[in-house]
């Protein structure tokens, strides 16, 4: 599908080609991530919109914002909703008062016994963990999963009778509708551990959908395969034509997030040794010895993690170092 996304505050006019079932955008902060995001939500409204009026069924689309954990206490009425001009109005009104656009899909969708085993058996899969109760009250990190997870049901079933889902006829549901969802800063509140396979899991439980992620997560960019990435850079998006799946998270710090690996000067002196070991140029064993102390008093992980390159780039340090008087006696007896 090609969107065309129009200036946004710092977003330029620009197309954007979502070829993928899973599209990442990452930037520094401020470069734009979230404003693209609302940007295309708007693309989606408009397009659903123009496609209602012409009697014709167009793609479905939700925007899921970041740091969204506080639940409304207000009483909510049942989500109604006759057709998709009440959807895409809705939608836009939710955003005012998000936390209580929780609280009504949570009084809505989770009535229903077959949703509430969905997504217990999805916190299952995703923390390790067993809630037997939905309606608590969880960590921020499984509340955000629970709300994107009924955020994406909900664009899946406005207009279905959620009262009358059985487990059958909900998978089925879930198989074969698609919805394109954005969601903000997917990793908020979560550890590590559970982005590492936050996206696989996001997929197997709503295979026809496309995601379209922002994240300030190396990590994310890492750990599904078949992907896209995008750089938000000067109000572009600029895609990574490079394979980051399984990359080495060094790699991905430092070429996409500009995070040195190593201060500059451990740098070079990390290179030194390398080449010490090539035998690309004459040893100097007193600035590998200086090279080894400041290591091991100033940066002990470092000097753990390079110490194979470390200990041979000193015994051959000390085997030349050793063999230079002989050396120097040789000449001195060609030169008679």
């Amino acid at each position: 599908m090609l969107l065309n996304i129009p200036e946004t505050g710092v977003i330029k006019k620009q197309s954007f080609e979502i070829k993928q079932d899973v599209s990442i955008l990452y930037g520094f902060n401020n470069c734009g991530k979230t404003t693209i995001l609302k940007a295309l939500d708007q693309v989606f409204q408009n397009r659903l919109m123009e496609q209602f009026i012409q009697g014709q069924i167009g793609a479905l689309a939700i925007y899921i914002p970041t740091n969204r954990i506080i639940i409304s206490e207000n009483n909510t009425d049942k989500l109604r909703l006759r057709d998709c001009e009440e959807f895409i109005h809705y939608q836009k009104d939710s955003y005012k008062d998000y936390s209580l656009h929780l609280k009504r899909l949570r009084d809505h969708l989770l009535a229903n016994e077959a949703i509430r085993r969905f997504i217990r058996h999805a916190i299952r899969r995703i923390f390790g963990i067993d809630i037997k109760e939905i309606f608590d009250r969880h960590s921020d990190g499984i509340e955000n999963i629970i709300h994107i997870y009924l955020n994406i049901i909900w664009a899946m079933t406005w207009d279905t009778d959620v009262s009358s889902l059985t487990d059958t006829s909900f998978h089925k549901l879930l198989s074969q509708k698609q919805i394109y969802v954005m969601i903000d800063e997917i990793e908020m509140f979560l550890h590590v551990n559970i982005q590492s396979k936050l996206i696989n899991s996001m997929k197997t439980d709503f295979c026809s959908c496309r995601f379209i992620l922002t994240t300030h997560s190396p990590l994310l960019l890492t750990r599904y395969q078949d992907c896209m990435i995008y750089n938000i850079k000067n109000g572009r998006l600029e895609q990574i034509e490079e394979t980051m799946y399984y990359e080495d998270l060094d790699i991905i710090y430092e070429q996409l997030f500009a995070v040195e690996e190593l201060p500059a000067d451990i740098r070079e002196d990390i290179n030194y040794l390398g080449t010490v070991i090539m035998n690309v140029q004459n040893t100097d064993i007193e600035r590998i010895n200086t090279i080894v102390g400041k290591l091991k008093k100033g940066y002990p992980n470092l000097f753990r993690r390079y110490n194979k390159i470390i200990t041979k780039a000193l015994h051959i340090g000390e085997k030349n170092d050793e063999i230079k008087p002989d050396i120097r006696s040789q000449s001195v007896i060609q030169n008679e």
